[in-house]
């Protein structure tokens, strides 16, 4: 059998600009978004990408491969970093909504619906392998008592998706401000012990004034 051969290190950059492009592309206009604006906002031509994906299809399943890649990444670290379940679940939570990852996974597999159905298919095998890692962080988290009962997987990056997805209306700023705050409101939501009502949800809470100069840069 022949090897693949390694690529050179400027076609992996092309590679690797084109995945992270589309993915932000798809997050802002689904996936039957132009492949062409894909190839203008990663730097490259459109022949440079339909070298490395010959379709659509292609690249929106190397996008789905590279977000479950680097779910397990993240969850790798977070389990590293930290002793309890409950802490590296919201730091897996914390870095998915920092990378816009967990909403591609199921818009996604809409359109590799017969991916997701090959048994021993890769894409299957490995969004079944990341359900079970974060079935079994739930899990435990659950039985230290420091994730609600009921809370799933599903939950989980459900609330990903949501606070993933941004605002159309609102700049990048105000989106990041925004995502924050609802971010922490998620987390106390999931947690199954008593927080202080008196703290608030982190240090840089956002005013309606600031809002407002927000809103009115976006117009």
């Amino acid at each position: 059998m022949t090897e693949s051969v390694p690529l050179r290190a400027d076609a992996r950059r092309n590679r690797e600009q084109i995945i992270s492009t589309a993915r932000d592309v798809f997050l802002e206009d689904g996936t039957h978004a132009s492949l062409e604006e894909i190839a203008r906002r990663a730097g490259v031509g459109i022949a440079t990408l339909y070298r490395r994906f010959p379709d659509r299809h292609a690249l929106v399943r190397e996008v789905a491969l590279d977000n479950m890649r680097r779910v397990d990444e993240e969850l790798d670290r977070a389990t590293d970093e930290h002793d309890d379940a409950w802490h590296a679940l919201a730091q897996l939570i914390r870095r998915m909504v920092d990378l816009k990852i967990g909403v591609f996974m199921p818009v996604l597999a809409v359109n590799l619906e017969e991916d997701m159905r090959e048994e021993g298919g890769v894409l299957k095998d490995r969004r079944d392998q990341l359900l079970e890692r974060v079935e079994h962080l739930t899990r435990t988290a659950q039985a230290d008592r420091r994730l609600r009962r009921g809370v799933t997987p599903i939950d989980v990056f459900l609330g990903v998706i949501k606070l993933s997805r941004p605002l159309p209306v609102v700049g990048a700023t105000l989106n990041k401000l925004l995502v924050d705050q609802q971010l922490e409101l998620f987390l106390s939501g999931l947690r199954a012990v008593e927080l202080d009502a008196t703290a608030p949800l982190n240090e840089r809470r956002l005013t309606v004034t600031e809002l407002d100069h927000y809103l009115r840069a976006a117009e």
